[in-house]
């Protein structure tokens, strides 16, 4: 903090071209002022200002350092401002981007709640299915379910999302419903993704893995789409229960192979790793995690609970 107020105390005296009208605008004595830079300049092992009796004037280092500490006494003073408003209640816009399926079923809808608790504060969503980059496309807060991968972003888990396989009763009465994870192999398979990414269907019992390349009729790399094409009657399905639960609550799917389970998914917040996160950001990540963070309510509302 005291080489905060002797950068606030070396940008004044650099704009305004002396030690008194600096002081001036500081509130402060010239004398204070003089002490901040002196022990500044004593901290940064180099001069930043000459001083004559009648004048002052920038050295070379200072003239550098001024443009740098100028940018952040004024960031700081930005941040305080915005602390202050946001005490009483946090207030401006908030960019999220989300992907399409979650965004639409689960994240809106607690983003109204959101809205009712701070109504001061604007939030633009945007759903996507790729991956957005939040720096080069302006967004505050960006949802991906899956693994983080890009080093840049500071991560934090908001929930896990478990995966179901799934087919309609007619599939399933025209075909049987596959009793052991090598009945999948004679199924018809609904698939996640791209052939390229890999056709092999992972799933565990009791700490046991069965690897499985699965008989891909039908693959997309949207949600939606798959769970259209198992209440159609074309096959089998793995997707995350957010998508599943309510036609499995319905009886439009049944639930396939259910002792057996996959690797969930983690849903994660991402953020830049530079950027710091004003109040109205870290009350919106506070009330999604208070919304999502515990198991998910579209898991157990719709599974058979397992001895």
């Amino acid at each position: 903090m005291d080489r905060l107020a002797g950068m606030e105390s070396f940008v004044n005296v650099v704009e305004a071209g002396s030690f008194s009208t600096a002081a001036k605008r500081l509130g402060l004595t010239r004398a204070v002022v003089g002490k901040r830079i002196a022990a500044l300049e004593q901290g940064l092992g180099a001069q930043l200002l000459n001083r004559t009796t009648r004048h002052v004037s920038v050295t070379g280092p200072g003239a550098e350092f001024y443009e740098r500490a100028r940018n952040i006494v004024s960031e700081f003073a930005l941040a305080s401002q915005e602390l202050l408003r946001n005490q009483v209640e946090p207030e401006g816009l908030i960019k999220v981007n989300a992907p399409m399926s979650f965004g639409q079923l689960h994240l809106a809808p607690a983003l109204f709640g959101f809205m009712a608790r701070c109504p001061k504060i604007v939030v633009q969503l945007t759903l996507t299915d790729r991956f957005v980059d939040p720096i080069a496309e302006g967004y505050d807060l960006v949802l991906r379910i899956g693994e983080m991968e890009d080093s840049s972003l500071i991560g934090r888990r908001l929930a896990q999302i478990p995966l179901a396989m799934a087919a309609a009763p007619s599939y399933l009465l025209s075909r049987g419903s596959p009793q052991i994870p090598g009945d999948l192999a004679t199924h018809d398979i609904l698939h996640y993704g791209l052939q390229r990414s890999g056709t092999r269907w992972r799933i565990y019992r009791a700490g046991q893995e069965f690897s499985l390349e699965v008989p891909i009729i039908f693959c997309a790399n949207n949600g939606d789409v798959l769970c259209s094409a198992a209440l159609a009657g074309r096959g089998i399905v793995m997707l995350p229960t957010f998508l599943l639960a309510q036609h499995l609550q319905s009886g439009r799917l049944q639930q396939v192979l259910p002792d057996y389970e996959a690797t969930p998914l983690d849903l994660h917040f991402l953020w830049p790793q530079n950027r710091l996160l004003p109040t109205r950001i870290r009350w919106l990540v506070d009330f999604l995690v208070e919304r999502f963070a515990e198991e998910p309510y579209w898991h157990t509302e719709s599974l058979p609970l397992k001895d």
